[in-house]
């Protein structure tokens, strides 16, 4: 393979990435703590999009802390099942 069919080669999956990140930007995820009290939303590409916090824990750090892990967890968890259904037929 000559040094311009690899630039070739690079310069397409560098297309095939941005459109992949296009793609991606569209989903959009909200994870909530268990008590609802905290929201993340999140988008394909894993950029937080919004939070929401209840007036009743502003004051509790130990509780915005776990609202924040149980929030982000639970979208990351939403998006993982909605990435693999949407590209499985990519990996076959």
């Amino acid at each position: 393979m000559s040094f311009l069919d690899k630039m070739k080669d690079m310069n397409e999956m560098r297309k095939q990435a941005k459109e992949l990140q296009g793609v991606l930007s569209q989903e959009q995820v909200t994870g909530e703590s268990h008590d609802g009290a905290f929201k993340i939303t999140i988008d394909g590409n894993q950029n937080i999009l919004n939070v929401s916090i209840d007036d009743r824990i502003v004051g509790d750090k130990q509780a915005l802390e776990k609202g924040c892990r149980e929030a982000f967890t639970k979208a990351t968890d939403q998006l993982k099942k909605i990435l693999a259904t949407k590209f499985s037929s990519m990996l076959k």
